[in-house]
């Protein structure tokens, strides 16, 4: 992000960062801090600067543009909300094969940031509900955007299936809503394979990912509850022994299976549902004290 003029580091409402995150109505939002001032402009927006000739004229800070244009990629991300504070860093991953998911992702945004290696076209996370797969993937969307100035979206694919056959109803066309997604150099599909199955269905995944795949300059990023292997998984997850007896293959068809696996890594995660682990549901806290008022009154 662009530096800024003296403003103190541990600012309480930023920590230093000069902006801030929330969620608000279910996406995240970004906005300047109020302790933000720009070391070009003074906080006007504009300076001067001179053209070849050594004439004066008025421009656009350039500092101020870049700052507030990552802010705004942001906000059109389609991120949702509650993960307005997820990061690489406070990920706790339980498990060796959950490590070394953090790890890859790690990697693909040290590739991406060095120009002289291509980094790769996409990674697939892939395991049980509940193990940091999203947290992950959306981290590394919002590092692209906010460092790299990246055009990055989010795409929910069980929703935005819904709302096409919502945008049926308007005189929507497929196309309006999908397009936004198809161009975007970064894009985070999450629940992959998520649905019905039908060929509607099909039809829509079909031409994501071809586009995708045709796009040499496009980064896709996925996520999915099913595995590479079926009805040979060890998923330990109880709640997700139904998914896993179909495999991602036999959910998208051959044709999207095989272009996947020429455009991803895939990295499978597996072991307990990571949020009851790490942060504990609302329920699973009742239930907690409920016993402990039974066993005081024992």
């Amino acid at each position: 992000m662009p530096s800024t003029k003296t403003q103190p580091k541990d600012c309480p409402k930023c920590s230093g960062k000069k902006y801030n995150l929330s969620n608000r109505e279910g996406k995240l939002r970004a906005q300047l801090c109020s302790c933000f001032l720009c070391q070009e402009c003074d906080g006007e927006g504009r300076t001067f600067r001179q053209d070849d000739k050594g004439m004066a004229f008025l421009a656009n800070c350039s500092f101020c543009f870049s700052f507030r244009k990552r802010l705004r990629l942001l906000n059109d991300s389609g991120i949702p909300g509650k993960f307005s504070n997820s990061t690489l860093e406070i990920y706790q991953p339980i498990g060796l094969q959950n490590k070394k998911a953090l790890s890859r992702a790690r990697d693909f945004l040290d590739d991406f940031h060095t120009t002289s290696k291509q980094p790769c076209r996409g990674l697939l996370f892939m395991g049980g509900a509940g193990l940091g797969k999203t947290h992950l993937v959306v981290s590394i969307l919002k590092q692209l955007i906010l460092e790299e100035q990246v055009d990055g979206k989010f795409v929910d694919f069980f929703q935005l299936l819904s709302d096409i056959r919502h945008g049926y109803s308007h005189d929507q066309s497929e196309m309006s809503l999908i397009e936004p997604y198809l161009k975007s150099r970064v894009l985070v599909i999450d629940e992959l394979a998520k649905g019905r199955n039908n060929e509607w269905e099909q039809t829509i995944l079909d031409q994501f990912i071809s586009s995708r795949y045709n796009a040499a300059d496009k980064v896709t990023l996925f996520t999915t509850n099913y595995s590479d292997q079926g009805r040979e998984s060890t998923e330990t997850n109880a709640r997700t022994m139904s998914l896993q007896k179909q495999s991602l293959e036999e959910k998208v068809g051959d044709r999207i299976f095989s272009r996947l696996s020429q455009m991803c890594d895939f990295i499978k995660m597996e072991g307990e549902d990571y949020r009851t682990k790490i942060q504990p549901t609302p329920r699973a806290i009742r239930k907690k004290k409920m016993i402990s008022v039974f066993e005081s009154e024992l």
